[in-house]
């Protein structure tokens, strides 16, 4: 459990303020100058914290920012005159204030934020104001339907391991929603970072294995496409993120986790053998009356298939993983699914290595979230109450 964490290739991303005051010059008396109208002050701050700033409004991704979109900033004024503060774009929003001071000491002032946020997670914009230290006030962009009222089955009702946002300036963490799954798309490692999905018993069907792989033509212009023949003769299996068969109602569903941006270059014994029936026991859950919230990822450079030890295939472009995870909750089929996760909840949590040299029972490697947690650096089931995420995080299931 971590109530803030940092991640790689994290969306905390620093705006500089444009500052359009400007400390007046001083004359050979050291006087300042009479005819100078700008104001001088300086920003109030601690430890690079804006002391007092107040963060209004709502921030959402694909809602326009309003009148109630503010920050409040206190400020020491040096000289009575004008001010103008316009902050850079950031994700699709911006801030800006303007006014007059009249007076000297310690004021107040607003900036209004104007524009469309574009992307999940806390943004910092950093400020340097007359003489004062820098400082800084986040904001927050939550999810439009998340933030309040969270609405089961959702592919990321328990939280956004990574903050990833669907911007191509986050290309190490770029959110794909694919329908029946979303996914942190890495495009530097060619690989999803990590990939989230719900599964019940209505996902569980009889269409058959469609075995369609290929390059997923949704990614970002200019961005490399991996085709479907990239993993061929690399001594590496094409693997699965989303399982083909926790996707067997539909035959769209079954196609749409053929898509090379939900797979992974995985051991072959890995993947036909222990990660096979661990997928398997948890389709066993499932019929047994459950329903799960799954997310499985893998990180690291190098694994040992058939060929051997190697960090990178498809001519370096697809990075080899050193391991694989995964993180299941599990909870009897009902509604209001985040309240219902309670201490006794079962979460299945394993971290394996990218081997062919694996056991095949996958129990034992067996773990924990925080484990998990700690080697990512992710923020994972950060959507249940932090005191609940300190019980179920730290436990390793053992049933």
């Amino acid at each position: 459990m971590k109530l803030l964490k940092k991640s790689n290739g994290s969306l905390a991303l620093i705006a500089l303020m444009v500052l359009l005051l400007q400390s007046c010059k001083k004359e050979d008396n050291g006087s300042l100058p009479t005819d100078n109208i700008t104001a001088v002050y300086s920003l109030v701050s601690s430890s690079g914290v804006c002391g007092g700033a107040v963060v209004g409004g709502s921030y959402k991704p694909g809602v326009a920012l309003d009148a109630t979109n503010t920050v409040t900033l206190q400020v020491s004024v040096t000289k009575e005159g004008a001010y103008s503060l316009t902050t850079s774009t950031l994700n699709g929003y911006s801030f800006s204030g303007s006014g007059t001071f009249a007076t000297m000491g310690l004021h107040t002032i607003a900036l209004k934020g104007t524009g469309t946020p574009l992307a999940l997670g806390t943004n910092t914009f950093l400020i340097t104001g007359g003489s004062s230290a820098a400082c800084s006030f986040t904001v927050t962009v939550s999810n439009n339907t998340l933030s309040t009222q969270p609405v089961d089955n959702d592919h990321l009702l328990f939280g956004n391991p990574s903050n990833a946002a669907p911007i191509t300036d986050s290309a190490g963490n770029y959110l794909m929603q694919k329908g029946y799954y979303t996914l942190s798309y890495n495009r530097d490692r060619g690989t999803p970072n990590w990939v989230s999905w719900h599964l019940y018993s209505q996902d569980l069907g009889s269409v058959s294995r469609s075995d369609d792989f290929r390059a997923d033509n949704t990614l970002p212009a200019g961005w490399y496409e991996v085709p479907e023949d990239a993993y061929s003769s690399s001594g590496f299996d094409r693997g699965h993120n989303v399982p083909s068969g926790d996707r067997t109602n539909t035959l769209s569903a079954n196609q749409s986790t053929f898509l090379m941006t939900n797979m992974i270059p995985q051991a072959p014994t890995l993947n036909q053998t222990t990660w096979a029936r661990m997928e398997d026991s948890l389709r066993l859950l499932v019929n047994a009356g459950y329903e799960l919230y799954v997310i499985m990822g893998s990180y690291g450079s190098g694994g040992t298939g058939n060929n051997g030890f190697q960090t990178t295939i498809h001519s370096g472009r697809v990075t080899v993983p050193s391991n694989v995870w995964k993180v299941a909750v599990a909870i009897p089929n009902g509604n209001n699914d985040t309240t219902r996760v309670d201490a006794a909840t079962r979460v299945i949590a394993v971290n394996i290595p990218n081997a062919n040299a694996v056991n095949g029972n996958w129990k034992t490697y067996r773990t924990s979230v925080d484990a998990i947690e700690a080697a990512t650096g992710y923020d994972l089931l950060s959507r249940l109450p932090v005191s609940l995420q300190a019980v179920v995080e730290a436990k390793v299931d053992n049933r």
